[in-house]
């Protein structure tokens, strides 16, 4: 994965003010690449729907008319050059300051009318993300057949490998806080982002919500950028190395008992011989049944090892978040309490 250095241009932004601690500022981030058929309906939907709320398009190289699509209706325009939609969030988070952050895909497929629901629980201190769930019960999204199967495949081995209850891991359509946006580190720079997402944050700990919405289906003419088989296996590889990273017990350990496994298939023939006759005449099978038992030992070691590693740096990373959140209730009874000694003062005045 590219690692170049990074290549933003803005065209038409003004210095973001700093962030309110008494109002919200709302951020709606839409990350685009030739998509000049829907950008403009998707910013007047949302602009609808939240008029207080800044919306930047961030476009990734489009060789269409996308954006002056967006320019026409008034969004603020930003460039990723690194091709992936994954750096393109990249930058947003890092490029954007605000209490609270929207992410919509441009392709027009996400109902505005569901972002005060998933504005909620942010708003009211309930979650650090929520998620619009394609796939929940409530739900009544056009999904092609392929996607539809991915999607089921991805979750499976989510569960399965990390035991989290979640229902859409892929959703493009997301609610944050300013906590997980500018402390969640992310590295994929393609579809996987939103994996890596997803995954990172149940596993250090932030809140995590599901709300059903229902997916469109693109206008005729609007082409996904999905490519099933190469993006596919990207995904699955992202699950794995998030498995590996933590989760290192579960794969090192799982990986030594196989090959713990393979080492007793040799070596119970060996042994059987050697009770029967007292020889070991299969000397090459009982050096091999040795080396694969005793690698398996030393693999689930490193598991072991690499699991209470992980396990601190848990715990520090939860102390730190605790004394962040500390530092933000001082700040925020501190601006309370400037405002109601200004009140009274002026009471007094009159």
């Amino acid at each position: 994965m590219s690692t170049g250095p990074i290549s933003i241009q803005r065209e038409e932004v003004a210095p973001v003010p700093s962030v309110s601690l008494t109002r919200p500022q709302i951020a709606i981030l839409i990350p685009c690449y030739n998509e000049e058929l829907t950008i403009g309906s998707v910013i007047d939907q949302f602009r609808v729907e939240l008029p207080q709320a800044k919306i930047y398009v961030f476009d990734n190289n489009s060789t269409d008319a996308t954006v002056e699509r967006a320019r026409e209706k008034g969004a603020l325009i930003l460039r990723e050059r690194r091709q992936g939609k994954g750096y393109v969030v990249q930058s947003m988070f890092r490029e954007i300051n605000a209490d609270i952050y929207v992410m919509v895909d441009g392709d027009g497929t996400y109902p505005s009318s569901n972002l005060r629901a998933l504005l909620e629980p942010v708003l009211n201190h309930d979650a650090d993300m929520v998620v619009g769930s394609r796939l929940n019960a409530a739900s009544t999204s056009q999904f092609r057949l392929m996607n539809r199967l991915g999607n089921y495949m991805f979750l499976w081995l989510t569960r399965t490998i990390f035991h989290a209850h979640i229902e859409d891991m892929l959703s493009g359509y997301r609610v944050f806080n300013r906590s997980i946006v500018k402390q969640l580190p992310l590295l994929s720079g393609g579809f996987e982002i939103e994996t890596e997402l997803t995954i990172k944050a149940l596993e250090r700990g932030y809140r995590v919500i599901e709300l059903p919405v229902d997916l469109g289906s693109r206008p005729q003419g609007s082409h996904s950028k999905i490519r099933h088989v190469r993006d596919g296996l990207t995904i699955i590889n992202m699950i794995f190395s998030l498995a590996r990273d933590y989760k290192p017990l579960t794969v090192f350990g799982l990986a030594g008992l196989l090959l713990m496994i393979l080492g007793f298939i040799p070596g119970s023939v060996v042994i059987a011989e050697f009770l029967r006759t007292g020889l070991v005449p299969r000397l090459p099978s009982a050096v091999l049944a040795v080396g694969l038992v005793l690698s398996g030992l030393m693999v689930g070691m490193v598991g072991l090892v690499l699991h209470t590693i992980t396990r601190r740096f848990q715990e520090l990373d939860l102390q730190v978040k605790q004394l962040e959140r500390g530092i933000s209730d001082v700040q925020q009874f501190e601006v309370i309490e400037l405002a109601q000694l200004r009140s009274l003062f002026h009471s007094h005045q009159h």
